[in-house]
């Protein structure tokens, strides 16, 4: 089977026409996402954000710096597990919006077997792609060590290319992977790798398709910046928290509550808005390559 990779680009917006209480819902879901994640560790990241603006525009130590990446690994080390969850959930939901949109009940989203099984792949692929990472860099960083041992200039440009050139096999492994989502929940297997077999032959395509939404994705993210904005103005925002280092969570809400409800509700929607317009599209990739009826 073939399919489009222009229509299938904006499958997203089409999930969106159709369904508009689903992303009601996945807004809902981001909206108690970063309550949780606020209640949680609301202090810690109040003085993350402290420490990050005390460093802008000063040179820092040492010392300051692996202060601050300690605190940061802390503080993803919190977060992450969170994280994995709602994207499984969500991504997942966006999945059967698409495959199958006669299963609407909460705007998709369940938490059940698709949902482990999605958490599983999206975990293994992670570890997939932090390990051909690791290689790939650690082969350019020889490479150009090596290079720069006869001719600093040249180092530099042997450093650009082959990184550059590593940073393409990413790309090139990512669209070979791209199906691995829609495939686990369409297909109820837990198979990260199958995706190979159905992207065969179809990379430029997926490639180009994958383009284009990430340029829908960008307009949305502009959109949601020129919507936030005087709400942020009016309210201080997020920005307020680096102000706040030392404050318990209930000191937090009291001062900044206003700021930081206004800042998640309009984060939840274009969040919400985001995942449709940059998952969908490979949902509907492997709908049309597998011949399965659309709505």
């Amino acid at each position: 089977m073939t399919f489009s990779a222009t229509e299938a680009a904006f499958e997203g917006f089409r999930v969106v026409r159709r369904h508009p209480l689903a992303i009601v819902f996945w807004s809902l879901a981001y909206l108690i996402f970063f309550a949780a994640f606020f209640g949680l560790f609301g202090g810690s990241l109040a003085t993350l954000m402290s420490t990050t603006e005390s460093l802008e525009g000063a040179q820092p130590s040492a010392q300051e710096l692996e202060a601050l990446g300690q605190t940061y690994l802390g503080f993803m080390a919190l977060a992450l597990p969170l994280g994995l969850v709602i994207g499984a959930v969500l991504n997942a939901a966006v999945a059967r919006a698409v495959l199958f949109p006669a299963e609407k009940g909460f705007g998709y989203m369940r938490l059940g077997g698709d949902e482990l099984r999605v958490l599983a792949v999206s975990v293994i692929l992670g570890i997939v792609f932090f390990a051909v990472s690791i290689v790939l860099f650690g082969v350019v960083g020889v490479l150009a060590g090596l290079a720069a041992q006869a001719n600093a200039g040249v180092g530099i440009l042997v450093g650009v290319l082959v990184g550059l050139g590593a940073c393409v096999v990413l790309f090139w492994l990512a669209i070979r992977l791209s199906m691995a989502i829609p495939l686990t929940v369409a297909e109820k297997r837990i198979a990260p790798f199958a995706s190979f077999a159905m992207t065969k032959g179809h990379t430029l395509p997926l490639l180009g398709m994958a383009v284009i939404a990430f340029i829908m994705s960008i307009l949305v993210t502009l959109l949601g910046t020129i919507i936030a904005l005087p709400i942020t103005l009016a309210t201080g925002g997020i920005q307020q928290l680096a102000t706040m280092d030392g404050q318990s969570t209930a000191q937090i809400l009291q001062a900044a509550g206003a700021g930081l409800i206004g800042w998640g509700v309009v984060n939840a929607i274009f969040s919400a808005l985001q995942i449709a317009v940059v998952y969908a599209p490979f949902s509907a990739a492997y709908r049309d390559l597998k011949g399965l009826p659309q709505d």
